[in-house]
Formats: C-alpha cells, structure tokens, sequence
C-alpha cells in the first residue's frame, strides 16, 4: 500500500473514531476523562501503525530485515555437496585413528574396488583369488580382505594420507 493512501486510511478512522467519542459525550453520561484517553490512546495506536507502516514503505528492500533474513532456514545445498562433505570427515576421521579407518574408509574403498573389479575384470573381491590379490597387491588386499577384524587398539593411529593416495591409485589403475 502507498504511503498516502495508508495516511487517508488512519485519518478517516481517527475522524470517524472521534465523531463516535462526541456522540458518547454527549447523548451518553460516560466521565469525559476516560472517553478522551481511551480516544487519545486510540490515535496514538494509529500514529505508531503509520509510523510502522512509513518506515516499512521507506526500507523499500522487500527481503525483509537482516534480523528476518538470518532467521530464515538456510537454502539447501545439492545432494552431491552433502555427500562430499561427509566423505571429506570420514577420511579426516581416518586419517586420525584405526577405528575410524576400519569403520568410515575402508567400506567406501571396498565398495570401489568390488565395483572394479567386478565391472572391469569379472572379479569378485571376497573370494580372495590370486588374481584378485594380484591386482590389489599384498598391501591394500590385506586392508580390503573381507575378514579383516577391527584394530585392536581403537585409538592407534590411521590410515595416512600416502597410504590412501597409493591405494587409490591401484584402484584406479584396475
């Protein structure tokens, strides 16, 4: 609503609230007091609307406030970013500690390289054949083997980072 308009609109209702006050004066023996302040407070009501509604008029940007755009509920973010950050932490995690590579990495590089194996080269990676082994090489087999128990000291170290990349590396080269 434009700014004159919503000043019509107070006015009008202040003309018509206080032509009603009169009529309550005069045909009725209401205290005069209490008629006029309930009458004074009433226009200060649509003094402060107008006001609200000028300085609302005057921000002209539409989004809101910065206060109702920080509490609106962030947009979300593709799928795909979610899973990279999640796949980020895990290898973070272990990188840190031997649980943590057992339970967070070493199911995602077994999923890759069952994937590979499979697709590339007819192989089932829990069968353990030598032509399996061969192509994981003695190292990341004995990572990847199927019966593999978690680390008995959970807070030992992980797996590191060149570890990793080599590993990788083998399985891209599948």
């Amino acid at each position: 609503m434009e700014l004159s308009r919503i000043a019509r609109l107070l006015g009008g209702l202040a003309a018509a609230v206080g032509i009603l006050c009169a009529a309550l004066l005069t045909l009725t023996s209401a205290p005069r007091e209490t008629v006029v302040d309930g009458y004074v407070l009433f226009v200060g009501g649509l003094l402060l609307a107008g006001l609200v509604a000028a300085t609302r008029a005057a921000g002209g940007s539409g989004g809101g406030s910065l206060f109702e755009r920080a509490l609106r509920p962030p947009r979300p973010t593709r799928g795909r970013l979610r899973a990279l950050a999640r796949l980020e932490r895990e290898v973070a995690l272990g990188t840190a500690s031997a649980f943590d590579a057992h339970v967070r990495v070493r199911p995602h590089l077994r999923q890759v390289a069952a994937h590979r194996l499979a697709s590339r080269r007819g192989l089932d990676l829990d069968t353990g054949a030598p032509a399996t082994r061969a192509l994981l090489g003695e190292e990341l087999w004995e990572l990847l083997r199927p019966d593999r128990p978690p680390p008995a000291d959970r807070f030992g170290p992980g797996l590191p980072l060149a570890s990793l990349r080599s590993a990788l590396d083998r399985l891209e080269r599948i």
